[in-house]
């Protein structure tokens, strides 16, 4: 009777644990998820060749990225109405950046509210070499939502 109510409760805290694990592995932020698509409302311009949409999750304003031929790599500039920044891709590496200059769309002070400058920092050198053209995009998706302050994080779903 011991060994079948020993055998019973080993039973319930295998399932609970297997029930908790199931339970945490679904709990995908809306971030994880995106979808990378051509905008097919671009034109192409002298500044900016192509264009691509990154929608995250369920999202119904997508993330604009443009691309920026230069002589030393291409420019990804990355756009919403709340913040922009842009990852440059050439022989010294891969990484992220603030735009400056000209090329600034927002507004200063919401664009620094929303993006953590330390994160930014972090992401200066996301990788020493060139990333090849066909993982850029993705190694965008992947790393954006990392550049947002917490409390913004709802602007990308």
């Amino acid at each position: 009777m011991k060994k079948r109510k020993l055998f019973v409760h080993v039973l319930l805290v295998v399932f609970t644990l297997i029930s908790i694990n199931v339970w945490a592995g679904n709990d995908e932020s809306m971030n994880s998820t995106y979808k990378i698509s051509p905008d097919l409302n671009f034109s192409p311009t002298s500044n900016f060749q192509k264009s691509w949409e990154i929608a995250y999750g369920e999202a119904k304003t997508p993330v604009h990225v443009y691309l920026k031929e230069t002589k030393k790599g291409q420019e990804y500039i990355v756009r919403t109405k709340y913040f922009e920044v842009k990852y440059v891709n050439g022989s010294n590496g891969f990484g992220a950046r603030m735009i400056s200059g000209s090329e600034i769309t927002v507004n200063e002070a919401l664009n620094t509210a929303v993006l953590d400058s330390k994160k930014l920092v972090n992401q200066k050198c996301i990788s020493s070499e060139a990333i090849a053209e066909d993982h850029v995009l993705e190694m965008i998706a992947s790393y954006l939502p990392d550049l947002l302050n917490e409390q913004y994080n709802s602007i990308l779903n």
